[in-house]
């Protein structure tokens, strides 16, 4: 068994979790649980997170066996998040995020739920020139599909005609809602069923 594994089947052992019971705590089979506990095989990405999670434990824990002082906070836990490349949301379908996996992982500054994942923007569409809230081009979004849309809330979101991703404002106008961005030289766009709305930007960073 190796370090990696040695490490699960304690925390597992420690939390009175059977490997069918973690396994579905993490969402895989108990045969995954069995294949990393063995070292056959590694969790990776997504399947980290989760793991990290199901044990109370910080991925970096799992992976080098490394620790933040004597306590590990949930914070912690949930902050590590997957930074992906832009051009990778448009393979997302709705319904998993295996696709938008990377092996580049950022902290993210707010709570945030399993499926968070962070993206460099590569526009400038919500870069404001009068001051308030802007996202300059180059800037670190962190992106929840399971926090719940509101008015208001800024999205990124997939459109029909060019399968692309794009980052504006959930906005509603005369019982209409809206795609709006806060440079004007972008177009609004109309939100149809034909828009899947990827998640809503819950935090963001970028540099001095």
């Amino acid at each position: 068994m190796n370090n990696i594994g040695s490490r699960i089947f304690a925390k597992r052992k420690a939390l009175k979790l059977t490997q069918k019971e973690l396994g579905k705590l993490v969402g895989v089979s108990s045969t995954a649980i069995v294949y990393w506990e063995r070292g056959e095989t590694e969790p990776k990405n997504r399947n980290l997170a989760s793991l990290a999670r199901a044990l109370d434990c910080a991925p970096d824990y799992i992976l080098h066996g490394a620790n933040f002082g004597d306590e590990l906070t949930m914070t912690q836990i949930h902050s590590r998040v997957p930074l992906i490349l832009w051009d990778h949301l448009s393979s997302f379908d709705g319904n998993a995020m295996d696709d938008l996996n990377s092996e580049t992982w950022l902290y993210c500054p707010v709570h945030c739920g399993a499926n968070t994942f962070a993206v460099k923007i590569i526009v400038d569409a919500m870069m404001s020139s009068i001051g308030g809230k802007s996202y300059p081009d180059g800037t670190v979004i962190f992106v929840d599909p399971d926090v719940s849309k509101t008015i208001g809330s800024n999205v990124v979101a997939k459109l029909p005609l060019t399968h692309q991703a794009t980052f504006r404002e959930y906005t509603l106008e005369s019982g209409e809602v809206y795609l709006v961005p806060i440079n004007k030289h972008y177009p609004i766009t109309h939100v149809g069923n034909d828009v899947l709305i990827i998640g809503v930007v819950i935090g963001s960073f970028h540099p001095e």
